[in-house]
């Protein structure tokens, strides 16, 4: 799910740009207004025009990953349910490629209780939409008879879900988790290719210097 993109390059999508980096990376409460306005040039006044309240920003924040992800699963609608886990994954690689930032959804959850009410509100409906969007593929691959595995779709889609989830956390400290999670998730769909001779080390992400 690519930023947005604005021509104007206006300070209203620049901020949400450098709030975006500071979220996955540090946390929504591990950055201040003044770590915005220092990257951008600015005064805190001119964060606080366009957004008053921190909580405003981090509800625009979530919209935006919510409006993205829609059009991220809009443009899979004609795809397999093969091709639509390897969009899964990919996702997933694109947020470790990016700094090893770890995923919106995967913030969000485990800053969950310390959130503005607004912010957690917005936050579940995000979170459910990426849970539903993973069972979904679950439910296809099995009844196209691609993939084959025990227990409910829905079950599966939360293991994938939380998996992958979890592995963006785990992989800043395990460069080579993310390959093993998505050979063995494979492995539970019943469509794990055989593994290389040199093992399962051979399918992990590249580290970056």
């Amino acid at each position: 799910m690519a930023p947005d993109t604005d021509p104007r390059g206006d300070t209203r999508k620049r901020i949400l740009d450098i709030a975006e980096t500071l979220l996955l990376t540090r946390g929504f409460n591990g950055f201040s207004y003044q770590a915005i306005s220092g990257e951008l040039g600015v005064k805190n006044a001119a964060i606080h025009y366009h957004f008053p309240h921190k909580t405003d920003l981090g509800i625009e924040l979530i919209q935006r990953y919510r409006r993205r992800f829609r059009r991220f699963t809009e443009a899979q609608a004609d795809l397999d349910a093969a091709s639509r886990l390897d969009a899964y994954f990919e996702l997933t690689d694109s947020y470790y490629r990016r700094h090893r930032q770890v995923c919106p959804s995967g913030i969000l959850s485990t800053e969950f209780h310390t959130l503005p009410c607004a912010m957690q509100d917005e936050a579940a409906l995000f979170i459910e939409e990426m849970r539903a969007w993973s069972v979904a593929i679950a439910r296809q691959g099995r009844d196209g008879g691609v993939f084959h595995y025990a227990g409910s779709a829905e079950a599966m889609g939360a293991v994938m879900f939380s998996a992958l989830q979890g592995g963006l956390q785990l992989a800043r400290v395990d460069a080579e988790l993310l390959g093993t999670l998505k050979y063995q998730l494979k492995t539970l769909l019943g469509i794990a290719p055989a593994l290389p001779e040199r093992g399962q080390q051979a399918l992990s992400l590249p580290v970056e210097g």
